[in-house]
């Protein structure tokens, strides 16, 4: 019997309109019905996903920033692992000055270049190529709890720990310079959460070991802990969880190396899979 599901959100959870969708919602509630745990493991905010939850009306676990922070339901914080500051500012400084869009997740904030989007929008220009990437990135830059930033100084003037840099282009090869540079120090986690992406956290942070700490802090045997999700960082987590599921929208390298595939998000994949596991008809 499956006790704790863990649930990517973006291009798993949540739908279209970056809504947790009712039929997921219903089947959230189903297994909170039958003694089963929740917790969201995302690369987004712990914040970002509490305020999600909270519209929602429904309770969960967080894991944030790809593992970097472990919230429970009730917002204690269990942990939470960090960049570096002064390391942390010296990848901004030197990616910014590239012009890379270069995206800071703080304790109570996430940080943009103040002339990212103009430098995305040249990047389209130079390729001669339509925006297939910006979509999520336009949307969460929306949030109240987005801010500009000039320089890394003013990031720094803020005294807020860094737990998560995310990086983001239209050029393949402008990106793999920038991911080959830091995976070749040896001393981050780096996963991409989409097309166009990769992100920069502590050297032992991923979902995985975040759902390891949860399971063991519920007293809860891995073998009934059942992960869901779609991209590349989830990889981590279906590596420790008894039960993996690949969203049908996932990659087949993602697909791959999963116990069994449902449904996409836009339709509503994750209830089909609580569903199944938890045998309701």
């Amino acid at each position: 019997m499956i006790k704790l599901i863990a649930m990517d959100m973006d291009g798993t959870l949540l739908n279209s309109h970056n809504e947790i969708g009712w039929e997921n919602l219903k089947a959230m509630r189903y297994a909170r019905s039958k003694g089963v745990s929740l917790t969201i493991a995302s690369g987004r905010a712990p914040f970002d996903v509490m305020n999600l939850l909270k519209e929602a009306d429904i309770e969960a676990h967080v894991i944030g920033g790809n593992g970097s922070t472990l919230h429970t339901l009730d917002g204690k914080l269990l942990g939470a692992d960090f960049l570096d500051t002064k390391e942390a500012l010296e990848i901004v400084g030197d990616l910014t000055a590239k012009k890379y869009f270069v995206s800071v997740s703080t304790e109570h904030g996430i940080y943009h270049p103040e002339n990212g989007e103009l430098w995305l929008r040249q990047e389209l220009e130079r390729l001669h190529k339509p925006d297939v990437r910006g979509e999520g990135y336009q949307r969460s830059a929306k949030q109240t709890y987005h801010r500009n930033y000039s320089s890394p100084e003013e990031i720094q003037a803020s005294g807020e720990g860094i737990y998560k840099l995310l990086v983001f282009s239209f050029d393949d090869q402008k990106l793999s310079r920038a991911r080959e540079k830091y995976e070749a120090k040896h001393k981050y986690a780096i996963v991409s959460s989409g097309s166009g992406n990769f992100e920069i956290m502590a050297r032992n942070v991923s979902k995985g070991n975040a759902l390891y700490h949860l399971a063991s802090y519920l007293d809860i045997p891995l073998s009934e802990v059942m992960a869901i999700g779609d991209n590349y960082n989830d990889l981590s987590m279906f590596a420790v969880a008894g039960i993996s599921v690949a969203m049908g929208n996932a990659d087949q390298e993602i697909k791959d190396q999963c116990n069994r595939v449902t449904l996409t998000c836009a339709e509503d994949g994750v209830a089909h899979a609580i569903y199944h596991e938890l045998g309701k008809k």
